[in-house]
């Protein structure tokens, strides 16, 4: 057993040449070809074993940008052109983070996807032949985001534990925000999140160093005080170790630093079912939205001349809604003392004969859809009646046309569908309803048409 293991680790060992677990700030701009110190061969993982075919550089230098490799299988995978490389710079979708982007010898990297051992790189356009030398080179400033919101995710998950003893049951990064699914719903509430970012944030600010190890069995992994450790996962098992702050195990990217993160920003939180989503940015997403609020902040003090303080703008903030609301309340009031005053009106005009019913046609220019809907149901439910309310709708940059709005009392046996049909074949429109109610526009701005229209359609239902 001794000896079959130290020939995996012998072979590891030639295939990774050297992973190296704790990384400098100064490599941000590395390149493969410089003398790195992270090019070396001091191995400081505890054990490094694996039979992965295709030899992960980004374990090694996540700020790796360029790289050299052959060709090891050159196919189509799913109708695409697609390479497997002996070693590759580019980190696949998994774990939550995506796919880094790229080109090898200048053809378009469009998805990197993990198939067991092997990255599959999928090509825009075929490359070269199996056995061939290849140059690659990732979008880095893709790769520096990502790399940032999947650490800054370990952090705030990390925060979370502190403060509520809430586990990450998922996590998804995005292409504009971030979010964990945390396993906990009433406990997350506002206090707790103020409580949990401003953890996170100072183990940004501290800077502590970010450092990978590889274990070679579950059994051993799990004697380390992990957030979680899945079970099932198999050897080699590799932890990421914030100094001081976290052990997770993790398959992803990450900064040599944790201020590198620069600073974390939760923006939005909601409970889904028995859990609660923590919607975070990281980084210079982070960064770019705080200054976006700050210059928004800055201009609404200005239209309401104060200076810029946050307390006292949301004072008086809260103050403009509660008058807002007051004065709606007021519109309400008359809206409705408007509509009472017109139906009574239209009232004083109609007369239906004993045991028949009315059919009506008013016009109420100046008036919107709500008003003439809520005018029409109540002169039905005052008199036995067929109302067809027409009212000019005025539409920016079009002609005007004529919007309507007929209703009829519940005893009169007629469908206000069939009705209108026949109307349209004399004047065209849109709109439908129900057999009581029907509303929409006729295709004309003409008043006088569309009233002869409807007349001489309703004057004919007996």
């Amino acid at each position: 057993v001794s000896i079959l293991s130290t020939l995996r680790k012998q072979w590891y060992q030639r295939r990774v040449r050297g992973v190296v677990v704790c990384f400098n700030s100064s490599f941000l701009y590395s390149n493969r070809n410089s003398n790195n110190p992270l090019h070396s061969n001091q191995l400081k993982s505890k054990t490094l074993c694996t039979m992965a075919t295709t030899v992960r550089l980004f374990w090694k230098d996540p700020y790796l940008k360029e790289f050299s490799a052959k060709v090891v299988r050159s196919f189509v995978f799913n109708k695409k052109p697609a390479v497997i490389l002996s070693e590759t710079a580019f980190y696949p979708t998994s774990g939550g983070q995506p796919n880094d982007e790229g080109i090898l010898n200048g053809v378009k990297v469009v998805d990197v996807i993990e198939e067991k051992d092997e990255i599959i790189h999928i090509l825009e356009k075929p490359l070269l032949k199996e056995g061939e030398e290849v140059s690659g080179s990732i979008n880095f400033e893709r790769r520096l985001d990502h790399m940032v919101q999947h650490h800054g995710q370990h952090i705030l998950s990390k925060a979370f534990i502190d403060v509520a003893n809430a586990q990450t049951v998922s996590f998804h990064l995005g292409p504009n925000y971030s979010y964990i699914d945390l396993d906990k719903r009433d406990e997350i509430n506002e206090e707790a999140q103020e409580k949990a970012l401003k953890i996170a944030n100072r183990a940004v600010f501290e800077n502590r160093a970010v450092s990978t190890t590889f274990y070679d069995s579950i059994e051993e992994a799990s004697k380390l005080p992990l957030r979680k450790l899945d079970p099932t996962l198999q050897a080699p098992i590799r932890i990421v170790n914030i100094d001081g702050f976290d052990l997770q195990a993790c398959c992803g990217t990450h900064p040599a630093f944790t201020g590198q993160v620069m600073c974390i920003n939760i923006i939005n939180f909601e409970k889904i079912k028995k859990t609660t989503r923590i919607t975070f940015l990281c980084g210079m997403r982070a960064i770019n939205k705080a200054t976006e609020a700050f210059l928004s902040l800055k201009r609404i003090a200005l239209k309401v001349a104060m200076p810029i303080d946050c307390p006292a703008i949301e004072k008086s903030l809260d103050s403009m809604i509660d008058d807002n609301q007051k004065l709606r309340k007021v519109q309400s009031e008359y809206e409705k003392l408007l509509q009472r005053t017109c139906m009574q009106n239209l009232l004083q005009t109609i007369s239906v004969p004993p045991g028949s019913f009315g059919k009506y046609v008013f016009e109420l220019p100046g008036k919107d859809m709500n008003f003439i809907k809520s005018v029409g149901k109540g002169l039905v439910e005052e008199v036995r009646t067929v109302i067809c309310l027409l009212v000019p709708l005025p539409l920016e940059g079009k002609p005007t046309t004529i919007g309507f709005y007929m209703t009829c009392s519940n005893d009169i046996e007629i469908d206000l569908r069939v009705l209108l049909k026949e109307i349209f074949s004399l004047q065209a429109g849109k709109g439908g309803g129900d057999q009581r109610t029907v509303q929409g526009s006729f295709n004309t701005g003409d008043l006088e048409l569309v009233k002869d229209a409807v007349k001489t359609k309703l004057n004919a239902v007996n």
